[in-house]
């Protein structure tokens, strides 16, 4: 079974907003080495200062690394950043807290900032990076989670359904400034297996500047109303089930 959110409708009902108290949890680092840098901020002026080319690889993913850190916790992932050369293809790493269980579910995360589709081997790669998980983060009951800037083909929906590890899919478009925008969720039947059934997907709609196209974001809800603990002054009047 896989929740997904393909389209945003234009018009539904308003459900109720849900403030979700919850707990802080550290997220131990892979590495105990202090980094350059620890938000997009900081990296930025990093890549300044060593003249690193906006257009290489390592700017772009982890500039891509560290939107995916701010949007996700509208979506209640508490995060560190733990991408570098002896990450493992761990780019992010800690918890996802949700209102059905007293204790959050670990999460291990990819980001990936192609341009192109993904393809079924993106899931592939994802379930490998289980084995190089640090101590904590190992186990049955941790879930993988997979951010890309496109929409999940046919093919990578499949993949998530088959996986034999929990899965979740994001997609997160970079709208500027430091600004994520979720467009698609989905996962597979281990995730509601954890605790995660009740979970559904909402819709609402984004601030935008005056004049530009007004955008909608995809959202979590649990029994009919919208929860977004962690990002109180981004939240709008109009919360949409989808």
């Amino acid at each position: 079974m896989i929740r997904q959110q393909h389209r945003l409708l234009r018009s539904v009902p308003r459900v109720a907003v849900l403030k979700l108290k919850t707990k802080s949890y550290s997220s131990t680092r892979a590495s105990s080495a202090s980094p350059p840098h620890n938000s997009l901020q900081t990296f930025l002026a990093h890549a300044r200062s060593t003249n690193l080319p906006p257009t290489s690889t390592v700017y772009i993913g982890t500039c891509y690394e560290y939107l995916c850190l701010a949007t996700l916790r509208r979506l209640s992932f508490t995060l560190t950043r733990s991408g570098g050369r002896s990450d493992r293809g761990i780019d992010l790493l800690g918890h996802w807290t949700i209102p059905s269980l007293p204790f959050p579910l670990r999460v291990l995360v990819q980001c990936k900032a192609l341009k192109a589709k993904t393809s079924p081997e993106t899931v592939r790669e994802l379930e490998g990076i289980f084995a190089g998980a640090p101590i904590g983060w190992r186990g049955e009951n941790v879930i993988g989670v997979l951010c890309a800037k496109r929409e999940a083909t046919k093919g990578v929906r499949e993949a998530v359904r088959r996986s034999a590890v929990p899965v979740i899919w994001i997609m997160i478009e970079d709208l500027g400034h430091g600004r994520g925008n979720v467009r698609q969720i989905l996962w597979n039947q281990r995730v509601n297996q954890l605790g995660a059934e009740g979970v559904g997907v909402g819709a609402r709609y984004l601030p935008e500047a005056e004049g530009q196209k007004v955008k909608q974001e995809v959202v979590l809800t649990w029994k009919g109303e919208f929860w977004n603990p962690d990002d109180e002054s981004s939240k709008t009047d109009e919360p949409l089930p989808l």
